[in-house]
């Protein structure tokens, strides 16, 4: 490859929130994404379909957004969660190491308890909670194992467009009219996916491997994002109904404050994401049919 030739991308998990994202920006910021696949044309878990990938795509970097992110139900089916976000990624890893291509992996702000009134940091260590986190907190140590060329970016209260979580839905049901309960005590960074695809493509072509954390600038409760959300559109703020976390029908523990401090990104000139409240106007800004008033 010239000096000239683009860097080559495949990116895995490609009908999620952040495969979608990653889809989009990546060409945006100069990467030629030479494949991006979905679950049925590439089961993280299958080694060989794996390793045929890489092969055909001969990327420059994998960007693996395949995850298993149903929090609740990893309660009772942890084994599922373990395979996909801990062997999984794991063989995402080793593939691209044993093709000379690095990778960049997802985790979550859920590896964290919460229970510190400080933003967490890289040098904060895990504490996950719940069969999800313990999965994602240990497919972070399986991916830094496999693979020296590593790029771990931390995420958290992750919405964009085609999620299908709270925060990617809320400002659609709410300009549909609609009325949404949200908590008002669990206090997180919201984040738009585009903008940590954004990071990404710029982060994976440095010669800093690691761990980095990757949120919004600033911290709310899920109530005040529905409430910044219903601000933006111009829809009455008694649409919004806060509520205790404990009122919801959660079956997994969730971090009382999952707010991360972006210090590795910061010390490498690569923190550009934005305040959570101008990424949630942008985001609304680009769906039109979001601005119902």
């Amino acid at each position: 490859m010239s000096d000239r030739s683009p860097p080559v991308a495949l990116v895995l998990g490609a009908r999620g929130t952040l495969g979608l994202a990653l889809g989009a920006e990546l060409p945006r910021a100069g990467w030629r994404v030479a494949a991006a696949l979905d679950r049925e044309a590439c089961d993280i878990r299958d080694v060989d379909r794996v390793r045929a990938a890489i092969r055909d795509a001969r990327p420059s970097a994998v960007f693996n957004a395949a995850a298993y992110t149903n929090v609740d139900r990893a309660e009772s089916e942890p084994d599922a969660a373990f395979a996909i976000n801990a062997l999984g990624a794991e063989t995402v890893a080793r593939a691209a190491a044993e093709a000379g291509a690095a990778v960049v992996h997802y985790s979550t702000d859920f590896v964290f308890d919460g229970t510190s009134e400080e933003p967490y940091d890289e040098l904060d260590a895990p504490s996950p909670r719940g069969q999800y986190a313990r999965s994602k907190a240990f497919g972070d140590r399986l991916v830094a194992a496999a693979a020296a060329r590593h790029f771990i970016l931390r995420v958290g209260g992750l919405y964009g467009e085609g999620g299908r979580n709270f925060p990617s839905t809320v400002a659609a049901r709410l300009g549909a009219g609609q009325t949404v309960q949200a908590e008002r005590d669990r206090l997180c960074s919201p984040t738009w996916a585009r903008e940590v695809a954004a990071v990404s493509a710029a982060l994976a072509i440095t010669p800093h491997p690691g761990v980095y954390h990757c949120t919004s600038q600033g911290e709310t409760s899920w109530e005040g994002f529905a409430r910044a959300a219903a601000q933006a559109l111009g829809v009455p703020p008694e649409r919004v109904q806060g509520v205790p976390s404990a009122s919801l029908p959660f079956k997994a523990p969730r971090p009382r404050r999952a707010v991360l401090d972006n210090r590795m990104l910061r010390l490498r000139g690569l923190d550009r994401l934005s305040s959570w409240q101008d990424a949630l106007a942008a985001f609304i800004a680009s769906q039109p049919t979001f601005n119902l008033g």
